[in-house]
């Protein structure tokens, strides 16, 4: 049984117990010199702390970076290649007469293509806008659109 005793005036004036002082104590409170004594906090003289080496320290640090990029990947990086590869199938698939919006929120009807990189839209009957074909954020459908104001 370990028990705790402080004791100010045993203490050096370091705040550490000398062999000297741990036998005054023990003698004074009927202890016998086998008989561990503890510090104020309650930890053993005997137990070492937690040795923290130079491989654990970089074991630790090596799995906090693979759980960040790990966590990174999944919420940042994969969603982002899902879209990408959409965006990417969207602009392969377009074709003559697909109703489509820009990013600058304009919808028209593909007219034709000149080209790879260009596109002619048709936002009104004989208006036509030249654009590249990138500019080109996604295909609507008739339902979402409906009718504009101008068709009576």
């Amino acid at each position: 049984m370990t028990e705790a005793y402080a004791a100010p005036d045993t203490t050096s004036k370091s705040g550490t117990v000398t062999t000297a002082e741990k036998d005054a104590i023990l003698a004074q409170h009927g202890g016998s010199t086998d008989t561990q004594l503890t510090t104020a906090e309650g930890a053993s003289e005997t137990e070492q702390p937690y040795q923290l080496s130079a491989e654990k320290m970089m074991m630790d640090n090596l799995f906090i970076l693979g759980m960040l990029f790990f966590i990174f990947y999944f919420i940042l990086i994969r969603p982002q290649q899902r879209r990408l590869k959409m965006q990417r199938e969207m602009m392969k698939s377009l074709a003559k007469g697909n109703k489509v919006m820009t990013t600058g929120g304009i919808i028209g009807t593909i007219h034709k293509f000149e080209g790879d990189d260009i596109v002619v839209v048709e936002v009104a009957q004989g208006v036509k806008l030249r654009m590249a074909r990138s500019s080109i954020s996604e295909v609507v459908s008739d339902k979402v659109t409906g009718e504009s104001a101008n068709d009576n």
